[in-house]
């Protein structure tokens, strides 16, 4: 396949985001376990013989999940539930919800009582994790996902199984990292809104095929010449990238993406497993050393500082503040955010979104104008 093709085919299963499962499951007459963005340990999934499936909300209704949830409820969330009330998460055997919010830790009663699975588990993410206790609790934590896993599977996930899987998933986070590289270094040959649909499928997609592909369009990218050209270059944090169109009008005003601190972004794809240590401290320490984030903070990595140090090692001319309604920890955050960003010489903006009730136009126009004042200042 050519790059054009590949890039294709990623936009394909980004719109159609059941598809990859649905086939996988009728061709290998597997289980498909899904989760909710991000923090689960795949690897165990994987490992356990499923096919691990990445929820990131979708075009739903609502207005369905409001007779389960409060309206002020996070709308990825809402969102994610009404995918599964109108049917179009039917495929899924099981679902994994990681406890990283107030909401994420409420919904697992809820979803289990309105859209009834055979597995249904939540992921106890640690809240303090710079205490030595920490370690400690999410080994066990994991040990506990690790057995529900096998009892459901009727067999024992073997140390040789894990930690093929562990190896699988550490080579896709290089070659997703080295993409995000060469999209940095020439973007026109790889687009924002194009770089992230590809992280988007990956979560969508069995990892074996998925690496092929990137193994090829990585290649293909190396081979063309970069373009040289003036970009304003930016990080974009918050919890989830939504609306994608949001890269296009990034990308309509000059603007370029190095870095970000999201849940299908970056922070999905940093960060290794040691594949020298035992498979279940290993994904404890790759999970307790992510990078912060709304909800994540770390006492030894301060949010506001680090999002400080990536726009200082990358360059950037500017942060958005991607702020999902009724997310209660980005409203927490936001204002410490915005003083150390601008204190250290960064322009913010804040940009408010929701899931299936974003005003585009809006949005649109406030990116354009943060664009024009950040060129400006540039070219002053």
């Amino acid at each position: 396949m050519n790059k054009a093709e590949i890039l294709g085919l990623f936009k394909k299963v980004a719109e159609n985001p059941d598809w990859q499962a649905r086939q996988w499951k009728e061709e290998q007459n597997g289980k498909v376990i899904g989760f909710l963005l991000t923090d689960v340990p795949e690897e165990l999934v994987h490992a356990a013989g499923f096919f691990p499936y990445g929820i990131s909300g979708g075009n739903s209704r609502l207005e369905r999940a409001d007779a389960h949830l409060q309206t002020w409820a996070c709308s990825f969330v809402r969102s994610s539930l009404a995918l599964a009330l109108e049917g179009k998460l039917d495929f899924l055997d099981g679902l994994i919800i990681p406890q990283t919010c107030d909401t994420t830790r409420m919904v697992l009663g809820i979803w289990q009582h309105a859209s009834p699975l055979p597995f249904l588990l939540n992921f106890r993410v640690p809240r303090q994790v710079d205490r030595p206790s920490a370690r400690n609790y999410l080994i066990g934590e994991l040990a506990r996902l690790k057995e529900h896993l096998e009892n459901y599977r009727g067999s024992e996930i073997s140390a040789e199984k894990l930690k093929k899987s562990i190896k699988l998933y550490n080579h896709n986070r290089a070659l997703l990292r080295k993409l995000f590289t060469l999209h940095e270094q020439n973007p026109a040959s790889l687009s924002n809104k194009q770089l992230y649909t590809v992280i988007k499928a990956s979560m969508l997609m069995p990892r074996e095929k998925l690496n092929e592909l990137l193994t090829e369009l990585i290649k293909a990218i190396e081979q063309e010449t970069a373009v040289p050209g003036n970009r304003i270059r930016l990080v974009i944090s918050g919890t989830l990238l939504e609306p994608l169109e949001i890269l296009d009008f990034i990308e309509e005003s000059g603007g370029i993406v190095v870095g970000d601190d999201l849940k299908n972004g970056f922070r999905y794809i940093d960060g290794d497993i040691n594949e020298a240590v035992k498979p279940l401290e290993a994904l404890a320490d790759r999970q307790l050393n992510k990078m912060p984030s709304a909800g994540y903070d770390i006492a030894r990595n301060p949010r506001r500082y680090f999002l400080v140090k990536t726009a200082e090692q990358k360059k950037a001319h500017g942060v958005i503040l991607l702020h999902l309604k009724y997310c209660e920890p980005e409203n927490y955050d936001y204002y410490d955010n915005i003083q150390a960003l601008e204190k250290a010489g960064f322009p913010a903006i804040r940009i408010e979104t929701e899931y299936g009730t974003t005003s585009l136009g809006q949005m649109r126009t406030r990116v354009q104008a943060f664009l024009e004042m950040v060129g400006g200042e540039i070219n002053g």
